[in-house]
């Protein structure tokens, strides 16, 4: 008997997903950094917004000029807010410890 690798079994999610999760990071954090210099009063809940917006958006444009369906912008959509939605409450779980 052949020894299979656990991680193997542990369901993948498409790489365009992966990456739209890794936008929203990212784009958290800039924004995030940028309003925390500038000394932006609640600069953490105005990154995520400006994250929303930013995907939502995008996402927008993409349906008109892209040609993508509704259902795949609504998921990429959400897939790059949770994203943000990490390293967010992360941010919020250091402030309450």
């Amino acid at each position: 008997m052949t020894w299979t690798n656990p991680l193997d079994k542990v369901p993948q999610i498409p790489q365009d997903y992966a990456n739209h999760f890794i936008y929203g990071q990212a784009l958290f954090l800039i924004v995030l950094l940028i309003l925390s210099r500038l000394h932006v009063l609640h600069s953490v809940a105005i990154a995520f917004a400006v994250l929303t917006v930013v995907s939502a958006g995008k996402k927008i444009v993409d349906y008109f000029k892209e040609g993508e369906t509704l259902s795949m912008c609504v998921g990429k959509a959400l897939v790059t807010i949770a994203g943000g939605i990490l390293p967010y409450l992360c941010l919020i779980l250091a402030h309450i410890t």
